[in-house]
């Protein structure tokens, strides 16, 4: 038999464990640090950086060095001569993205009318309306080949519709970003 090691220590633990503490603090701790951190991370990084991308581009901000066309057609001034009117800026969500994508986007409207600018005007909200419902409609892999010549004939049969006529002959995008 082997002789008993004076060295053991299993016989020595006692089975009883030492007390740590109260278990509730850390849940306690958790309950309150989250939602803490939350509203810190949302005031402090998430917003000023949406007001910063919202902020840096007005409504309604012409183009500069937009182009300009003068009054009267060529020839004597018996054609028609076409006009362009700047839009203005459109920012929208896309369609399937889980409001994570936006397109933004500011277009020129040809029309044969002088009075385009005039028109446009004069029906902005319901051009605006039609423009987001038809941009914000999109998806991200739509806009990928073809999706400007698609969104371009969409807002040009949309702002007829709305405009009672073939006012509107074709729309030139100055700018068309997705992020």
């Amino acid at each position: 038999m082997a002789a008993k090691d004076d060295t053991d220590t299993l016989g020595s633990t006692p089975l009883v464990p030492k007390k740590a503490g109260n278990p509730l603090i850390p849940v306690i701790a958790v309950v309150v640090l989250v939602p803490v951190l939350c509203y810190g991370v949302m005031d402090f990084v998430i917003i000023p950086k949406l007001k910063s991308v919202a902020g840096s581009a007005p409504a309604a901000a012409p183009a500069q060095g937009a182009p300009k066309k003068k009054e009267g057609g060529g020839h004597g001034g018996k054609e028609a001569a076409a006009k362009d009117a700047e839009f203005g800026l459109i920012m929208v969500n896309l369609s399937g993205s889980g409001s994570s994508r936006y397109l933004r986007t500011n277009f020129f409207i040809k029309s044969n009318d002088a009075k385009i600018a005039e028109i446009i005007k004069e029906n902005q909200p319901a051009l605006r309306d039609a423009a987001i419902m038809v941009l914000s409609a999109q998806t991200p892999a739509g806009l990928e080949n073809n999706g400007r010549d698609i969104v371009r004939k969409a807002l040009i049969s949309q702002f007829n519709r709305v405009l009672g006529g073939e006012v509107v002959d074709q729309i030139y995008f100055s700018e068309f970003v997705i992020q």
